[in-house]
């Protein structure tokens, strides 16, 4: 007698189960559900968004500085070198700049090549006079430079763009990076 009443219990729930659950649409599209259940905390389109949220706002109202090309260096650590995510953020900026069309941005390779010839490595403490000497010799008109930071809870990302006939910063913005494994290693190695 016990057996059929847990039984009927059972029916009895299973069929509100079934009539609750009838009235839900169920929707399954596996390839979405994984990617939004298993999608990283970065990925390349992350890093996109935040170069280009970077771009954007040194280039918002520049145009009074008659901007025509721009020298974009790697962005160094604390310790003024240049880690793996320094390298990758200043392409992402450079991709960013490119695509928006805001300035025409020197060559990665004429880059380190100046740089050599003029005995300077990248870095976020440029005089005023190294500073023109690398314009002059790359003939353009502003330089962007930037830092990365661990904060602890984030990497900090912090650029400038720095006018190369008076060395002062026309612009400069922030962007917060997800402190993920990848993004700490990136930074550690050079």
């Amino acid at each position: 007698m016990a057996t059929l009443k847990s039984k009927s219990i059972q029916l009895i729930v299973l069929c509100a189960a079934v009539s609750l659950l009838a009235g839900c649409e169920l929707k399954f599209d596996p390839a979405h559900t994984w990617d939004k259940w298993f999608k990283p905390e970065t990925d390349t389109e992350y890093y996109q968004d935040k170069s280009e949220d970077l771009v954007d706002t040194i280039t918002r109202d520049v145009e009074e500085y008659e901007i025509n090309k721009v020298v974009v260096l790697d962005l160094v650590d604390d310790k003024d070198k240049v880690p793996i995510l320094g390298q990758y953020m200043s392409n992402r900026v450079v991709e960013a700049m490119t695509r928006n069309k805001t300035f025409r941005v020197a060559q990665r390779g004429e880059v380190e090549a100046t740089l050599n010839q003029l005995d300077l490595k990248h870095s976020f403490k440029f005089t005023s006079d190294e500073i023109q000497r690398l314009g002059k010799a790359m003939n353009a008109q502003a330089l962007v430079m930037g830092k990365l930071l661990d904060i602890g809870a984030n990497i900090d990302v912090h650029i400038a763009l720095v006018d190369i006939a008076s060395g002062e910063v026309i612009a400069s913005a922030s962007e917060q990076l997800h402190r993920t494994r990848s993004a700490v290693e990136l930074l550690r190695h050079y």
